[in-house]
């Protein structure tokens, strides 16, 4: 897309013929691209997939709008031609990451500690820990607590885990439109 200054375009949006799109961004620019009609092609699965994410993106982010309190989070994050709802959508298509897990505070003794990384192109709700046993068995699992820094979620360890290598510390990370990412890592 190519912007322009042009004063005749300066309050003109939608199409011209079938030949150019016209779009009027929040800030006032005018964005000038080649108009798309639909394809001919029918959608691959991948792409009915990528739809079909994207509907229920839409369907959170008309939920948002509704919710004073959410709305207001996502306006305050909006940054400029971005719109509480365009946030709301992109926060929703998007699941959080789970960078890293550190473990070697992890002794499996009770008070002992797991930091769990995780980043969210809007906000991490929350993050839940689990270890089990080599052999599957849960030991525990619970809630982390936030950090200061915004990014490190920890979880202090409540339960005396005796069969420590092998066992399976896994992290699921929900955003608030409820996506989740679950990594695991093996203690050594």
């Amino acid at each position: 897309m190519a912007k322009s200054e042009n004063i005749i375009l300066k309050e003109a949006s939608g199409s011209v013929g079938k030949m150019l799109t016209i779009t009027k961004k929040r800030s006032g620019t005018t964005l000038l691209g080649k108009h798309r009609g639909a394809s001919k092609v029918p959608p691959t699965e991948k792409q009915q997939e990528v739809q079909s994410r994207f509907k229920m993106a839409i369907v959170y982010a008309k939920a948002v709008m509704q919710d004073p309190d959410l709305k207001g989070q996502y306006e305050a994050a909006a940054k400029k031609d971005q719109s509480a709802y365009n946030l709301a959508v992109r926060d929703a298509y998007k699941a959080p990451e789970i960078s890293s897990i550190t473990t070697h505070l992890y002794t499996g003794a009770i008070g002992s500690k797991i930091t769990v990384r995780a980043i969210d192109d809007f906000k991490v709700a929350s993050v839940r820990v689990k270890i089990t046993t080599a052999a599957g068995v849960v030991i525990e699992q619970g809630d982390a607590v936030l950090q200061g820094n915004g990014l490190d979620w920890v979880y202090t360890a409540t339960a005396l885990n005796d069969e420590l290598q092998g066992s399976i510390i896994a992290a699921s990370a929900l955003d608030l439109p409820a996506n989740e990412t679950v990594l695991e890592v093996m203690m050594a």
